[in-house]
């Protein structure tokens, strides 16, 4: 009978080595599905700003300048800092965009009709939805600041630090793909629009 306890005993090891084997794979497959199950959450909250334009009311067809932030990702953007730039100077509000790039057009008064624009900084904007950033009804504010604002419009650029709901982070300066950073701050100097 002691060939019996032997071949049970080594039986019993190599069950016991197959066991092992088999967890340990089957651990490394788990592995790989939870990077993967990351990899597919992440994907699915990803938000992606792109800022766009237009001179015409999509439903009168008449002129009506429109700069828009939109995102279109999948997931909402909680923008942390958002930057508008008129030749390469920081613009804080409308007033002093309108001032730097278009004084010549404005009222003498100083007293702008027609012009909205929007806050983007320390805000939210929902996937697939999009914000005004600035727009300019011809009618209400005078052709020439029209004029002046749509020729201006070349020498702007925008630069936005945001991040999806799990607090992964991207800076685009909407020239291209957005970079991934590990947290948005502003610059020092930043006038947030």
């Amino acid at each position: 009978m002691r060939w019996l306890d032997l071949v049970v005993g080594v039986s019993a090891f190599f069950i016991s080595i197959v066991s092992l084997v088999v967890s340990i794979e089957h651990g490394k497959t788990m592995e790989k599905m939870v990077e993967q199950n990351e990899k597919l959450v992440a994907a699915s909250t990803m938000p992606f700003l792109a800022v766009s334009g237009s001179q015409l009311d999509p439903v009168t067809q008449k002129p009506f300048l429109r700069i828009e932030l939109k995102n279109g990702g999948v997931g909402p953007a909680v923008v942390d800092w958002f930057e508008i730039r008129y030749k390469g100077a920081p613009m804080g509000s409308s007033a002093e965009l309108l001032k730097a790039c278009c004084l010549a057009a404005l009222p003498r008064d100083g007293h702008t009709k027609g012009v909205i624009y929007s806050n983007v900084s320390q805000s939210i904007l929902p996937a697939r939805e999009s914000l005004f950033l600035l727009q300019l009804d011809p009618e209400s504010a005078g052709k020439d600041l029209y004029v002046a604002l749509d020729g201006a419009r070349k020498d702007l650029t925008m630069k936005a630090c945001y991040c999806s709901v799990l607090d992964e982070c991207w800076l685009s300066d909407f020239d291209g793909r957005p970079k991934k950073v590990k947290e948005c701050k502003a610059p020092v100097g930043t006038k947030l629009w």
